[in-house]
């Protein structure tokens, strides 16, 4: 794009991203260029690992989809980043919504910052027409025919559809080839050509649809693009702003068709309502899924055999990429041990932090729907865990034993449950550590012992405790009998005669007494 504006002009640009030859880069930027397209992480290593790459003659810093570049495992490079910088500089920060993470970024990058907005930040415009589709319980198996129905008679090009994962987007890809659409795949586990080709196809038209996760909703303008279509409901607000602002733009109208499921109308009532914009219900006509539906499970089979096809050849190339590898490392051994090692501003314990942080949001979104979270709430949750599990280790052993034979005990119990029970009878005992369990144990225990002194329950003694009271009664009344037999009633009488409880003398005295001694 920026090529494409400043091709009759002096002004010089160059593209910093990550999955391009570095020695191109490299060389692109000591020929000081006057504007660089980058990504954050890209352009760190060059600064860090590239000689005479330095951003000392820096004028203007701008930072596009702030919000996004904030989110998790991208707000460390970009602090990283406004710090290489120099500090007389002007800074730009261009977004479709802004965040307080990009509030909190403005404290510490900016000076005086002045706020310019173009439009309010849920509005659309007003050339965009917004649909619904509904999908009704036990019906979301014909999802995939439902999008084949509007994609065949509909929405026939010029189509961005955004699918929740990868895997749903190349399975996607692979049903409009064997329909017989043109169609192009745009997602995390293509390489950075793969995707450039993929955009390419599509702004030529030579493919109609573009299947695409949420890599595409932001930053790109494709020029004539007719129609969205939210195959998988966005989880948020600014996740469907982004989505739809593909379409309609300057001035051109457009179609926005969001799936929903009954799990998501209340989030897209939200979004109705925060937007204030009427969404209108689009029914599709049930002979045409009906025969989508016929479609996709007689080429269930085919679908298959591609998948595995394409897991065998990925296997393959990667073998071949290694022994590629282990060739090279031969052949140029000299040359590459001589190369100084790569650096980072973080270790690799915290790289590896901060993307099981990313996962695990990205697990929690699927289930709930909840909001990303950021680096730092991801570390302060884990530190409240290892402080927790500190806390239980400090406690002495026989605690610690007694509270993981609570839990052990405790998971028996939901195990011996019944699975017909009903939710509200069932407590919820995962999460809970240590201390809570025997927390509750104990007030459980102090419960029970406070209704029996009430006298509000009685404690029944069991068959094993009478059965030991009998023993040691019939003990006691044999060893009385030995002791009448063996001593005459004179010397009971004198041995007890004026001493009471007293012990004598010559009584025995515990071990521990002597030692006092």
């Amino acid at each position: 794009m920026v090529e494409k504006l400043a091709q009759f002009t002096d002004i010089r640009c160059c593209l910093i991203v990550g999955g391009l030859s570095t020695k191109v880069q490299e060389a692109a930027l000591r020929s000081m260029p006057d504007i660089v397209v980058a990504t954050p992480g890209r352009m760190i290593d060059h600064l860090r690992n590239s000689l005479s790459v330095d951003l000392d003659d820096l004028a203007v810093l701008i930072l596009d989809e702030a919000d996004r570049l904030l989110e998790l495992g991208f707000s460390a490079e970009i602090q990283e980043l406004v710090r290489l910088c120099p500090k007389r500089r002007q800074t730009m920060l261009f977004s479709a919504t802004m965040t307080e993470e990009v509030d909190e970024l403005i404290k510490l990058s900016l000076t005086k910052p002045l706020r310019l907005s173009a439009d309010p930040s849920a509005k659309r415009p007003a050339t965009l027409t917004e649909e619904v589709v509904r999908i009704r319980r036990m019906r979301e198996v014909n999802q995939e025919a439902v999008l084949l129905a509007l994609c065949s008679k509909t929405f026939t090009s010029k189509v961005i559809i955004f699918s929740g994962t990868k895997q749903a987007a190349h399975r996607l890809k692979i049903l409009f080839g064997l329909a017989g659409y043109k169609a192009a795949e745009l997602h995390g586990n293509l390489t950075q050509v793969q995707r450039l080709d993929a955009l390419e196809l599509f702004r030529k038209q030579e493919a109609d649809f573009l299947i695409a996760t949420d890599v595409a909703a932001r930053g790109l303008d494709i020029i004539g693009v007719q129609t969205v279509i939210n195959y998988a409901c966005p989880r948020d607000l600014t996740s469907y702003v982004h989505r739809v602002g593909r379409t309609a733009r300057a001035g051109r109208e457009g179609y926005a068709v969001t799936f929903v499921t009954d799990n998501d109308r209340s989030l897209l009532k939200a979004i109705a309502k925060r937007a204030g914009s009427k969404l209108k219900s689009r029914i599709v006509a049930e002979q045409s899924i009906t025969k989508w539906s016929q479609f996709i499970e007689q080429m269930g089979s085919q679908i298959a055999d591609i998948l595995q096809e394409e897991r065998e050849e990925r296997a393959l190339r990667k073998a071949e990429m290694e022994a590629t590898k282990a060739e090279n490392m031969i052949a140029h051994k000299d040359t590459i041990f001589s190369r100084p090692k790569r650096t980072w501003f973080v270790t690799e314990k915290e790289k590896k932090l901060v993307a099981k942080a990313a996962k695990e949001s990205a697990e929690n979104e699927k289930g709930s729907g909840n909001e990303v979270i950021s680096a730092q709430q991801a570390e302060d949750l884990k530190m409240k865990e290892k402080r927790k599990r500190e806390l239980e280790k400090n406690l002495p052993r026989k605690k610690r034993r007694k509270l993981q034979a609570a839990r052990e005990m405790l998971e028996d119990e939901e195990q011996i449950k019944k699975p017909g029970t009903s939710a509200k009878n069932k407590k919820e005992k995962t999460g809970l550590s240590l201390v809570d369990l025997g927390y509750q144990r104990a007030k459980a225990v102090k419960a029970a012992k406070k209704a029996l002194d009430a006298g509000k329950v009685v404690q029944k003694a069991s068959k094993k405790s009478k059965r030991s009271s009998q023993r040691t009664q019939s003990r006691t009344e044999e060893m009385h009998e030995l002791f009448q037999s063996d001593m005459s009633e004179s010397k009971q009488k004198r041995g007890n005669r004026g001493r009471g409880n007293k012990k004598s003398k010559n009584s025995f005295k515990s071990k521990s007494r002597y030692k006092r001694r």
